[in-house]
Parts: structure tokens; sequence; C-alpha cells
């Protein structure tokens, strides 16, 4: 890390010096954002994403504040989270919505799944995704990771509680 992506886009872990543009990116997202993302409720100010900002970017034992840059602006987030034990990790992802639908997040989860198998060396990767975010399950859905069920009442967004597909993939099940 950082990696690159092609055409112009890298995916990198963020640093303090990204809040200005991470903060500009999220405030024009909210509303979009809000209805999948439990965290956006906790990111009121700026403040509190310069907290969470400085905790994610001082720990090494997490992938989990890394963001998609392309042609050096902040587009959008990744990250990837060890589970206990180191058996599992888990992925999460969101984009700005200008940038939908071009691949990049599909890029970035490739790389966060390598360095999952292969760095971290994690048996299992875990995806959930919104039931009705159809672009958020096309992720995994497209990598090849299976469908285990619904995880019901298991997202909260602006709206209440949500049910959430659960997607996985073995490590024997990955090839790049």
């Amino acid at each position: 890390m950082p990696a690159g992506l092609g055409g112009g886009a890298v995916l990198r872990r963020l640093v303090p010096d990204d809040l200005e543009d991470l903060w500009v990116v999220v405030e024009r997202e909210r509303e979009r954002l809000g209805v999948w993302m439990p965290w956006i409720a906790g990111a009121k100010t700026i403040e509190d994403e310069r907290e969470w900002l400085e905790s994610v970017s001082s720990n090494e034992g997490t992938l989990e504040g890394c963001g998609v840059f392309l042609d050096g602006r902040y587009v959008g987030g990744v990250g990837l989270m060890p589970g206990p034990y180191g058996v599992a990790a888990e992925i999460g992802y969101w984009i700005d919505a200008e940038h939908e639908g071009r691949g990049l997040v599909t890029r970035a989860v490739r790389v966060l799944i390598d360095i999952g198998f292969g760095e971290w060396e994690v048996n299992r990767i875990v995806i959930r995704a919104g039931l009705e975010n159809l672009r958020s399950r096309a992720i995994p859905e497209r990598l090849g990771f299976t469908r285990e069920g619904i995880e019901r009442g298991g997202g909260r967004g602006t709206g209440g509680y949500h049910d959430l597909v659960v997607y996985s993939m073995l490590r024997e099940e990955w090839s790049r």
C-alpha cells in the first residue's frame, strides 16, 4: 500500500492531511450515505472526523481508514478490518455518487482481498451490504463471493434499521 488501481486511481491509507478533502466529500454525500452507513451519524463535525482519522491512521493493525484517490482527489473510502483471532476480516466501502460505476471500488476491494488472504493470512473475508443497496451488493457478487443469507435488522441508517445481505469468500476460493 499504496496500490495503483489504473486510470489515475490509487488506494492508500488515509493520513491526517487528508482531513479537509475527506470532510468535503462526506458532507456532500451525507444524505445519500446516511441511508446505509451508521457511522455518518457520528460524523457531525469536522472535529468528529478528525478524531476518527487520527484513530485509524495511527492503528497499524487495521486497514480501516483507506481512501480511493482519483488524480490526487479523494473520492471514497474502503477498509479491511480484522476479526478476532485472525480467522476472518470484513471489508466495507463507499464512493461518492460522481464516481460510481467506474470500477474503482471493485478494484480497491480486490487489493484488500489480496492483503487479507495474502499478508494477513485470514481464512475468510466478509462483506455486508444493504438488501436494497444493489450497487453495493454488485461488488461481492462480481468478485465471486458466496451469498450466505440475510442478517435481519443488521444495518442502521437514517431511516432506521435495515436488512443486510452477508457475503463471504474463503481463501481457497480466491483467484486473482
